[in-house]
């Protein structure tokens, strides 16, 4: 899902630097594709268990790449400003999309107050073939909620997700969850990216094999997303934190690169309008045909429709709304500095 910067008074140096590194576009367009690819594309041979790989490679990486934003953007952001600017960036089209599906017929009265409060996650038998990938939206909002009273409580409050994430990965331990979809059962993907920003990262860049260290950590994430190393699956949280932590460390160079290049930036971009509508180009007529119909002339007719799609969604339908609260956000901090300024006219008088 696309990022927005933050005003660069609110951070500090490394913070800043930190949170625009333009390498993670490349981590989010990875994991975007590969959640596609496992999705629309038979990726073989069978017996490599691919298909199996890739999706849980893709949303682990998406989500800890989302945990690392979203707490470095609430350390420097007023509560109520953060609050506004992600159902800025999660309700609009995520509603349009239900309310499209539901208007087709693909979904019931019964099953829609589950989709529309980001519980159908806990409701499996509610979710339909167009709408079963909603569950991660559930899980990102779950967190939200989470992360927003720990910010109550300040930034040294944010601390507190090293032991949340160690405890979501004991209860998957003991529930033989290797990989579910019910918050508890997976929110540590979101929590060890988060985690990472409570690290100092740039005293992790002194590394004397950065690229060696980066390419370790991508054979773990791929090592601990495979559904035959067993128990080691439990560990894909932490190998994926592993790879947004090598990544941040990076010094400039040809991986960093080729990371922040322009057509892995705008895959970025429009990535989260992608993971909404993709199934759309997978199910019913996109899906009734052999094999080569079905992958020589339909999926493709559905990738260029779906970017497409996403591409509006991204710079008009959903431009609109987070347009719309970056100008609430700032006519809120104009009124406060107003506000400061009456108040010191008045001492001084």
């Amino acid at each position: 899902m696309k990022q927005h910067a933050l005003d660069g008074r609110h951070m500090r140096g490394s913070e800043l630097e930190d949170h625009r590194n333009p390498a993670l576009d490349g981590l989010r367009a990875i994991s975007i594709c590969l959640v596609l690819a496992t999705h629309l594309l038979p990726l073989g041979p069978k017996a490599l268990h691919l298909n199996s790989t890739a999706g849980p490679m893709g949303m682990s990486l998406f989500f800890v790449l989302s945990g690392y934003l979203i707490l470095s953007t609430l350390r420097s952001a007023p509560i109520p400003e953060f609050i506004v600017k992600r159902l800025a960036r999660i309700l609009p089209l995520a509603y349009l999309y239900i309310l499209l599906v539901f208007i087709l017929g693909g979904l019931s009265k019964q099953a829609l107050p589950y989709h529309l409060g980001f519980v159908v996650n806990y409701r499996p038998d509610q979710m339909t073939p167009v709408t079963e990938h909603l569950w991660s939206l559930c899980v990102e909002v779950h967190f939200y909620v989470f992360v927003m009273l720990l910010a109550v409580g300040g930034r040294k409050a944010f601390v507190l997700v090293w032991p949340c994430c160690l405890a979501i990965t004991a209860i998957r331990v003991m529930e033989g969850a290797y990989i579910d979809v019910p918050t508890h059962l997976r929110v540590d993907e979101i929590l060890a990216g988060a985690c990472i920003a409570t690290l100092p990262m740039r005293r992790f860049r002194a590394f004397a094999a950065p690229l060696v260290i980066w390419v370790l950590a991508v054979g773990a994430w791929f090592g601990t997303s495979h559904p035959d190393s067993g128990w080691v699956q439990y560990l894909r949280p932490y190998a994926a934190a592993f790879l947004l932590a090598a990544t941040l460390a990076q010094p400039p160079n040809r991986l960093t690169a080729v990371l922040s290049g322009r057509a892995l930036r705008y895959i970025a971009a429009v990535s989260y309008a992608l993971y909404v509508f993709h199934p759309l180009a997978a199910h019913g007529w996109w899906n009734d045909a052999n094999v080569w119909q079905r992958y020589l002339l339909k999926r493709p007719l559905g990738f260029a429709l779906t970017l497409a799609a996403a591409h509006i969604s991204t710079f008009y339908w959903e431009a609109i709304w987070i347009q719309a609260a970056k100008r609430w956000g700032r006519s809120r901090r104009t009124g406060a500095l107003q506000s400061v300024g009456r108040l010191e006219n008045v001492a001084g008088e």
